[in-house]
């Protein structure tokens, strides 16, 4: 064998050095994953180093019983380290089901190697130093094989989840790895297959990495949206007391408007998303109420007819608010809508029946429903047996039965009668 110390050593150890930098100076990495990397790069040295003393021994002849050992050495210590790395790549699989049984092929290989010791079917040493592979001199090759295809079927395996970069990187430590093997079985390039350990490590480190960095990333992205979201449900709730608050007799209805929607929402099994909406729906029902006068809001007396025009008005002026948000495109779908009637006889569309948006006839049940619950100027909180009564009289007529019933429902649930104006 002829010895080339600096293509043999050089550069395995520069990129396992440069993989140990980049290790040391990642403080984000998994630690156990970071273990997992070390023990590679260690096992890796450890089999450059047997691969050299093989040579130097080789040169000045130390007996074949001695090159025979250290030969075994090195034939058992690279299939380890192909386990190990695929110990990481399915690094969530149950180890006594998936990985211990997978120390079967390196046992066969440790097995077959030190068999030189008894018969030369693997490799021997003849007198004079020179290596020659027996009739099974392929196994140490073969038990490679076997690993690199377990590795591709593991990282393509629905049960690992893996996605599609993990799988390209796989695929692509298989493929060179095939090619190191290939290099020193036909080529006699002893160097080849290391190389490819090492850039195969540097593969797999670059894949957390990129993995590390884009959790921080979505990490980041998920604290500014949640974030935002809180600004905005701030936002909106305190504007929706602002409104409640033009009206002493309303304090609060808009929050128990959205409260009750919601739940009416969730018991219909809407999806977070919609219930999400329709709770600023609730909250913003009212919002036209900002353009209506005081006086008229607060008028103990009976409305004249132009005055209740006007406050029949906040509904449409609510709607062009908040229309122009055009992030909840339908946002404005309970502002304008949830004083229409089931039976057409609402405003400010005479909408009727399915023809009212779903998240409107929802909050038109949580609104009156809070009407009769809570104080006014001209009554006291109605008993929930009344409110009972009112709510079945308002079936088909004013409110969506179904949704009625939803309501009736937590009602029934509500045995305290806590769920109205404290």
């Amino acid at each position: 064998m002829e010895y080339d110390y600096f293509t043999i050593n050089y550069f395995p150890i520069i990129g396992i050095a440069f993989l140990a930098i980049f290790l040391w100076r990642n403080s984000y990495l998994d630690n156990n994953i970071r273990k997992t990397f070390y023990i590679l790069s260690a096992l890796t040295l450890l089999e450059l180093l047997i691969y050299n003393i093989q040579l130097i021994f080789s040169a000045v002849y130390a007996g074949k019983y001695l090159l025979t050992l250290i030969t075994a050495l090195g034939y058992s210590v690279r299939p380890l380290i192909l386990y190990v790395l695929m110990s990481l790549i399915i690094r969530n699989e149950s180890k006594f089901k998936v990985k211990l049984p997978l120390l079967i092929p390196f046992i066969i290989n440790v097995a077959a190697s030190f068999s030189a010791f008894i018969v030369p079917y693997v490799f021997y040493y003849d007198d004079i130093g020179n290596f020659h592979r027996g009739i099974l001199g392929w196994t140490a090759n073969i038990v490679m094989v076997i690993y690199l295809f377990t590795i591709l079927v593991f990282s393509f395996s629905s049960n690992t989840k893996k996605h599609k970069f993990e799988r390209t990187i796989c695929t692509e430590i298989s493929f060179i790895l095939v090619i190191g093997i290939l290099a020193e079985t036909f080529f006699g390039s002893y160097a080849v297959f290391r190389y490819t350990i090492v850039l195969s490590l540097i593969f797999y480190y670059m894949f957390f990495q990129s993995e590390t960095y884009r959790d921080e990333i979505l990490e980041k992205h998920l604290e500014q949206t949640q974030m935002s979201e809180r600004f905005s449900l701030q936002m909106v709730t305190a504007l929706a007391q602002t409104v409640d608050a033009k009206d002493s007799y309303t304090k609060g209805h808009s929050q128990r408007v959205a409260d009750y929607s919601r739940e009416i929402s969730k018991r219909l099994n809407k999806d977070a998303e919609f219930q999400r909406r329709i709770y600023y729906m609730g909250l913003l029902h009212d919002i036209g109420k900002i353009g209506i006068p005081d006086d008229i809001i607060n008028k103990t007396g009976n409305l004249t007819d132009e005055e209740f025009g006007i406050i029949k008005s906040h509904t449409k002026i609510g709607a062009e608010i908040l229309k122009n948000i055009t992030e909840m495109p339908s946002l404005y779908f309970g502002a304008r809508w949830h004083h229409e009637r089931y039976d057409g006889r609402g405003y400010p569309d005479n909408l009727k029946g399915d023809e009212i948006p779903l998240e409107a006839r929802i909050i038109a049940v949580a609104d009156v429903y809070d009407a009769m619950s809570s104080k006014r100027s001209y009554r006291d909180i109605l008993p929930q047996q009344v409110v009972r009564e009112e709510m079945e009289k308002a079936k088909r007529t004013q409110l969506d039965p179904y949704i009625v019933n939803i309501m009736l429902e937590m009602m029934d649930s509500d045995s305290m009668y806590l769920m109205r104006e404290r």
